[in-house]
């Protein structure tokens, strides 16, 4: 599976649109290549949205992390997701992505979020989410919604955003 950078990928900067039911099938080989690709420690990723590989279709597949030391963490697909509440409450912290390559850059989101999605099975799930769990499907979120890491950035912070491996 190849993860497209955002300098050659349209389809990162348009709305994902929502996946009908008749088409589970067509995308669930695509759903296992993901999951199968974010579980690769070699690839570097916790997380991963369609529109990364060229499908712009609300999918998601996340590892919902409780901290960077986790190491029984759940790794979920989610159709169709919607953050239904955010918390007032934030903190930053520094986030990278497979589209923006050997950047990172110090993110404010909400601590805590509501979110509502569909399961393989077309099951509606309502979860509330805090910490890494919800910064990362956060991250992923948003690129359902053409957002980027580096339209995130508060370019009035001193030093958000730096090379990695450079």
């Amino acid at each position: 599976m190849k993860i497209e950078t955002w300098t050659n990928n349209e389809i990162l900067r348009q709305k994902a649109e929502d996946i009908s039911r008749i088409e589970l099938n067509k995308y669930a080989k695509i759903w296992k290549n993901m999951i199968d690709y974010i579980n690769n420690p070699e690839n570097w990723g916790v997380w991963l949205a369609a529109p990364q590989i060229w499908i712009s279709k609300k999918l998601i597949v996340v590892s919902l992390l409780r901290s960077y030391d986790d190491h029984n963490f759940n790794t979920i697909m989610m159709i169709n997701p919607k953050i239904l509440e955010y918390s007032e409450e934030t903190d930053f912290d520094t986030e990278w992505c497979l589209s923006v390559p050997w950047k990172q850059a110090e993110i404010e989101r909400a601590i805590k979020i509501k979110l509502e999605f569909l399961d393989s099975k077309w099951r509606k799930n309502t979860i509330n989410l805090d910490g890494l769990a919800a910064r990362i499907v956060q991250h992923e979120y948003d690129h359902l919604n053409w957002i980027l890491l580096i339209d995130r950035i508060d370019w009035k912070l001193p030093v958000n955003a730096t090379e990695k491996n450079s």
